[in-house]
């Protein structure tokens, strides 16, 4: 997978997708609104870094767990991925690892979760992956997609989530080193 300026457009639908939807059927017309039925709402600093940290902590052990095991049954594929991200300029890893990883909150949980359900918006979070043409990242996707909505289903916010999500795209990154 290589950043190429549709990366934008697809981002560019993944903010307005959601903004159409909440206008048109939701009728709010309050930005305030959209934002806040789509999880970004005002979170105590205390509440959110707890949250984030759990968050965190659970999507890190979740991602060893299922590199160990496609390890032990030997179908381990995320070289691919490591060798991918890595050719990245730094500016494209900022891009993804903030711009990205909002926009996937923002309508994988903020908007999907509340239409479809935790597991459909993780079916859908998981295809976004096969890019990457790795089996072990798509299920790792549908994994933590899964958590992820769990998540923001339990504190209706997407705050900790997108700092959380974020943070583990960072440290995955600099193990790759």
């Amino acid at each position: 997978m290589q950043f190429i300026p549709q990366d934008i457009i697809l981002d560019i639908f993944l903010f307005f997708i959601p903004f159409y939807f909440v206008f048109l059927f939701d009728r709010t017309t309050n930005l305030k609104s959209v934002f806040s039925s789509l999880g970004i709402k005002a979170i105590k600093p205390k509440d959110l870094i707890k949250s984030t940290l759990i968050i965190f902590i659970f999507l890190f052990f979740l991602s060893n767990t299922l590199s160990f095991f496609s390890v032990l049954f030997k179908v381990s594929d995320l070289d691919v991925v490591g060798e991918e991200i890595l050719s990245y300029s730094l500016p494209v890893v900022i891009y993804f690892f903030v711009i990205r990883v909002f926009l996937e909150e923002w309508f994988f949980r903020g908007f999907l979760v509340p239409k479809v359900g935790i597991i459909f918006s993780s079916v859908f979070f998981a295809l976004g992956h096969l890019a990457y043409a790795s089996v072990i990242e798509v299920l790792g996707a549908f994994v933590m997609g899964v958590f992820l909505a769990s998540a923001y289903k339990k504190t209706g916010n997407l705050l900790p989530n997108f700092f959380a999500h974020a943070f583990y795209n960072f440290a995955i990154y600099f193990l790759l080193f």
